[in-house]
């Protein structure tokens, strides 16, 4: 494994399995949906390609798909998961629970100008990316410092994990879009030394499955 970059912290910042509104294409912001059985699946591959990483902790988002994706993976190591408010996902505020198709329907064409804008625009009684990047940086500098030296877990959702990377970066906001970060993803990072590192971005090469797994899980 590669050194850790001097007084850093190894962090592989992990997006949680996949969720029944995620099959359906609905924007789940902060409201809870569960975990589909891909995405049980899903944790249950994390744990196995991360049994050996030797973690010195694992923290999560509090909501339950972020939660229960990292007790899978915490379960391999006998560590507790830590829950951290500020790795929740970004507020979605009345477009929660909708689809794409829906939230055009209801309030008109505002999807473009938020792609457009993600920075500052935000549904209504939601947060702009600017918004998440503040808390996020915030959770994940204070986890840096804690862990100062060691490989830390963190399990969260793709608005947190994509500004983390794009300001690991010194990239704009505004390459939200450039960036994918399919469900049970993994993103490696050196943060709290000299600069920020990303080593790594959505890895998905544990996900595949072979046809007689695919055939047992039908």
């Amino acid at each position: 494994m590669a050194r850790i970059v001097s007084g850093g912290t190894r962090i592989y910042l992990i997006r949680h399995g996949q969720t029944v509104w995620n099959a359906e294409g609905r924007f789940q912001g902060q409201t809870d949906s569960a975990l589909s059985d891909l995405g049980h699946r899903q944790a249950s591959r994390l744990a196995i390609v991360l049994a050996r990483v030797p973690f010195s902790a694992i923290y999560s988002s509090p909501l339950s798909r972020a939660r229960l994706t990292a007790e899978v993976i915490a379960n391999a190591h006998r560590l507790p998961v830590v829950e951290v408010a500020d790795l929740r996902e970004i507020g979605m505020g009345v477009w929660e629970g909708l689809t794409a198709a829906e939230i055009t329907q209801r309030f008109g064409p505002v999807l473009e100008p938020r792609r457009r804008n993600p920075e500052w625009i935000a549904p209504q009684g939601g947060e702009t990316l600017a918004d998440v990047r503040a808390r996020s940086m915030h959770a994940m500098l204070a986890i840096a410092a804690r862990h100062a030296g060691t490989t830390v877990a963190v399990v969260a959702h793709g608005a947190v994990i994509k500004t983390v990377i794009l300001t690991a970066l010194d990239a704009p906001l505004t390459s939200y879009w450039r960036i994918r970060q399919e469900n049970a993803a993994m993103n490696i990072l050196d943060l709290g030394g000299d600069q920020p590192r990303v080593r790594v971005i959505n890895e998905t090469l544990h996900l595949s499955e072979t046809p007689s797994e695919r055939h047992q899980a039908e």
